[in-house]
């Protein structure tokens, strides 16, 4: 690693790195932060967020304004995504970056894959699209236009050494990161919860459609298992991508106490004795903190039209996709609605078999994930690259 690193600062090397969402954002920083702990130099610029921020980045586009889901949302937003999209790679030819990484984002990151591919700028991959769970037909574009893919869940190593595609597994960058930093009952002193009272986190996403469509959902399963029990307590961790005050205002008039916080996430869903889950990396962080949970997920009408005719998912939660069960409870769509999340977290909160039964599935989810280190072996790979390897790098 010395030899590599004497050959790299001889002259600073700049990579253009882009993430989308929030998760992305989270793991994008993480590496961005490994890398620069090897090369201090490197100038990092392009789209993120806080973490990717907070790590080093160079931020010249904010990822929430191009940050949605489902094709109706895609359309009224697609002016500013499409003007994002020119103005990133536009940038190319001034910026002459050494390397690309493109974090998940996948319709998005594809299009810009195709203007550095033009560019000649060589393309790393970090956290596969999910095309082996839908939209196969990107996979061929992928192999024309990715030099390399890092991957973050086993089973994906095989499907694209399948397809010919330089790709290697890094393990899961979560392992390391997710964790509480105080026990149950300190959270819940600091935060002002009672200690023998139920908990239940809900946490309806990091993008404001999300919000739109799943909070007005939980507010009223919460009023639902408030009547049933007024000892029940509820709490919103909020996204950093969100306002606060903004979740406050449309809970304000709910008939259950609803707490919402920021910037602790982790040891709140520690802390709670059961959750319910946007679908989205957050189903994965809950797993790995060990809180029962369940999922719920909602789109526009005309997005689930779309998507429940072209495409056929086993699963929803990424957790029921890496046990290759339906571990976790799904609601999905028109199943997400008040009435029937109150039904399963009451189940769910009552039953002590059900409960033990998800967290030996978390248990057996954490260890096919790999182990620690997932940030620091993808940034040894990055370095790796941007030697004097350059192109002809192979993952052996």
């Amino acid at each position: 690693m010395n030899n590599t690193n004497y050959l790299i600062n001889s002259k600073a090397k700049k990579i253009f790195i882009v993430a989308g969402e929030a998760s992305g954002d989270l793991h994008a920083g993480n590496l961005i932060r490994s890398i620069k702990e090897q090369l201090p130099e490197t100038d990092f610029y392009g789209m993120g967020g806080i973490e990717m921020q907070k790590s080093g980045l160079r931020l010249t586009h904010d990822l929430r304004k191009v940050s949605v889901i489902g094709l109706v949302e895609v359309l009224s937003r697609l002016p500013t995504i499409l003007y994002t999209l020119k103005e990133l790679g536009d940038s190319l030819a001034i910026e002459k970056p050494d390397l690309a990484i493109l974090v998940d984002f996948p319709d998005f990151n594809l299009k810009l894959a195709e203007k550095l591919k033009k560019a000649g700028i060589p393309v790393l991959w970090y956290i596969s699209p999910q095309v082996w769970a839908w939209r196969a037909e990107r996979i061929p574009k992928l192999v024309k236009l990715i030099d390399y893919m890092l991957v973050i869940l086993p089973f994906e190593v095989e499907f694209y050494h399948k397809h010919n595609l330089n790709v290697n597994f890094v393990g899961h960058p979560l392992i390391d990161k997710v964790q509480a930093n105080f026990s149950k009952d300190e959270t819940r002193q600091q935060l002002g919860f009672k200690k023998d009272s139920p908990l239940i986190a809900l946490l309806p996403g990091s993008r404001n459609i999300e919000i739109k469509l799943l909070l007005p959902h939980l507010k009223k399963a919460s009023e639902i298992l408030f009547s049933y029990n007024n000892n029940y307590q509820f709490v919103i961790p909020v996204a950093n991508t969100l306002d606060p005050k903004k979740i406050e205002t449309k809970i304000a008039n709910t008939l259950a106490p609803i707490k919402v916080t920021q910037g602790r996430t982790y040891d709140i869903v520690a802390s709670a004795d059961c959750a319910v889950v946007a679908a989205g990396t957050a189903t994965l962080e809950t797993a790995l903190l060990n809180t029962p949970a369940i999922i719920i997920g909602r789109v526009s009408r005309l997005t689930w039209f779309l998507w429940s005719r072209y495409t056929n998912l086993p699963y929803y939660g990424l957790p029921n996709y890496i046990i290759g069960k339906k571990l976790m409870t799904e609601l999905i769509q028109h199943q997400a609605s008040g009435k029937q999340i109150a039904e399963k977290l009451k189940i769910l909160l009552n039953s002590e078999e059900e409960k033990n039964k998800l967290k030996e599935g978390y248990q057996e989810i954490r260890l096919r994930l790999g182990s620690q280190g997932a940030s620091q072996k993808a940034a040894k790979i990055v370095i790796d690259i941007l030697s004097d390897k350059g192109l002809s790098y192979r993952f052996s």
